[in-house]
């Protein structure tokens, strides 16, 4: 290397203080805002965990001992049944339509009577002939029982008449029977309401051709109204007949109607596995009309009693079904595991996990942790060691 390169690759004295200087002092100047951006972030982490989040939260009461079943029933005649004619023939008038009030004795239908009117002209022939060979028959007895004494006739003679005799009376109180059965086959054309009621359905209509017992209407009896519901078969062994019921119709008055079970089947549907029950309404109102929907609610002994919470508290971390649980004092909420029972109306049934007394968390659940300080309303942690002591007492 030359004497001129030596010179031109030489560090001047400027260019090394500046360089010592930026050796010296960068690094602190680069490292003071990350020291302050780190303590501003343990600053939001502090604040952050000491926000004191007020919350809604309810305290654990006694377990309920009663448990209330509700049902959707149907409003039912006690009795319905079909009503059809007692002969076949073709029906020529039918007067009464769905939801007619009717009368016992009024005239529902009719049918063609032509034929039933030559079957009892037949039949009125047919005992004018058996009373005329009646007749000759018992006067040849007589004289035949005349003769006999004096041996005009001959035993076998005299007892051939006695069994013509006989032979005709028998032909004449057929023939008889006949007439009658005819008479009233005529009658039978005529179909009339044997009870009061209301028609619920219409099956058959003028011109059809319809068979002895065919259903033409369907007859609801004028009387006691029930409630028809259906009962799954877990939850048919904790009701019986005489029961108290509560009723409710959907559309009808507001006001709470009373009942009592009169029956519950004795098998399950095929298809559905609900048990038929039910029930009497003890005074229904002029408002209830058959077809109606209502309510049935029936309250029974639950020997497996438990607490009830709000649907909202209750929730899911980990697999587990828990709720939050406020320590008393401290205010921190704790995760709680708990055992779910069937609904109630109030929300949900606790089978364990829960003791009365507890305060448990009822709304916000989902912004919350184990841990966390909460802010309560003053009176809450109150009751809840009044209950508690309550149950410690007993």
């Amino acid at each position: 290397m030359s004497g001129r390169d030596a010179d031109r690759f030489a560090p001047r004295p400027q260019e090394t203080a500046q360089t010592n200087w930026r050796r010296r002092w960068l690094p602190l100047l680069v490292l003071f805002p990350l020291t302050g951006a780190l303590a501003a972030c343990g600053g939001e982490a502090k604040v952050a965990q000491d926000i004191v989040r007020p919350v809604k939260a309810v305290v654990v009461g006694e377990a309920e001992r009663e448990r209330t079943f509700s049902f959707s029933g149907v409003v039912r005649p006690r009795i319905e049944s079909p009503v059809g004619f007692r002969v076949g023939g073709k029906i020529v008038a039918r007067l009464v339509n769905a939801g007619d009030r009717v009368e016992a004795g009024q005239v529902i239908a009719r049918l063609d009577e032509t034929d039933l009117k030559l079957a009892e002209g037949a039949a009125r022939a047919a005992l004018d002939a058996a009373r005329t060979r009646r007749d000759t028959a018992i006067e040849n007895f007589a004289r035949a029982r005349a003769l006999l004494p004096k041996d005009f006739i001959a035993r076998s003679a005299y007892d051939a008449r006695k069994t013509e005799m006989d032979a005709a009376i028998g032909a004449y109180d057929a023939a008889e029977a006949q007439l009658r059965q005819a008479v009233n086959a005529s009658a039978y054309a005529v179909l009339r309401a044997d009870k009061a009621g209301i028609v619920t359905a219409v099956r058959a209509e003028p011109g059809q051709v319809v068979n002895a017992g065919t259903p033409v209407i369907a007859l609801a009896e004028t009387g006691e109204t029930e409630i028809a519901f259906a009962v799954p078969e877990r939850d048919v062994t904790r009701i019986a007949a005489g029961m108290p019921v509560d009723l409710a119709l959907w559309a009808g008055p507001r006001h709470a109607l009373k009942g009592s079970i009169r029956e519950i089947s004795a098998q399950a549907d095929a298809e559905t596995r609900m048990y038929a029950v039910r029930a009497t309404v003890a005074a229904p109102p002029a408002e209830m009309r058959l077809g109606m929907t209502a309510t049935v609610s029936i309250r029974v002994e639950d020997a497996e009693a438990a607490i009830v919470v709000p649907l909202t508290a209750v929730s899911e971390a980990a697999g587990e079904t828990i709720v939050f649980v406020v320590e008393p004092g401290s205010r921190i909420v704790r995760k709680k595991p708990v055992a779910l029972a069937a609904t109630a109306p109030e929300g949900v049934r606790v089978a364990s996990g829960l003791r009365p007394g507890d305060i448990v968390v009822t709304a916000g659940v989902q912004f919350l942790r184990d841990g966390m300080k909460v802010r309560l309303p003053a009176d809450l942690e109150q009751r809840a060691a009044a209950l508690k002591s309550s149950d410690g007492d007993r």
